[in-house]
């Protein structure tokens, strides 16, 4: 168990929200415990987290293949259409599909 240490008294307490073992965390985040609508949102974010980042990382490799190539054809449809729009579909898809699994998990073996 995490131990959390009061620095004006000098004494320690146990941390009441600390993951246990054996819960699923992602950078000591418990998201093991996270509610539908929580796991669909959080699903969604993802998606759209990846999406973001991945449409400005075609933006400036479809520039930099324009301007190396020395064609001047630059057409951002290509970066969102066909190489950022599949990424965030399929973060958004695979986020979902493990954050329901695990309520799922969790709502057949009785833990809440």
């Amino acid at each position: 168990m995490i131990q959390a240490h009061n620095l004006s008294t000098g004494t320690s307490g146990t941390v009441a929200n600390a993951p246990k073992p054996g819960e699923a965390t992602i950078f000591s985040i418990p998201i093991g415990r996270l509610g539908l609508f929580s796991s669909l949102l959080m699903g969604g974010a993802a998606g759209s987290i990846a999406f973001l980042i991945t449409f400005f990382l075609a933006i400036v490799g479809v520039t930099i293949y324009d301007s190396a190539t020395g064609t001047s054809m630059l057409n951002l449809n290509i970066s969102y259409r066909y190489i950022a729009a599949p990424v965030g579909i399929l973060v958004m898809v695979v986020s979902i599909t493990y954050l329901v699994t695990l309520w799922v998990r969790r709502k057949f073996a009785g833990k809440e």
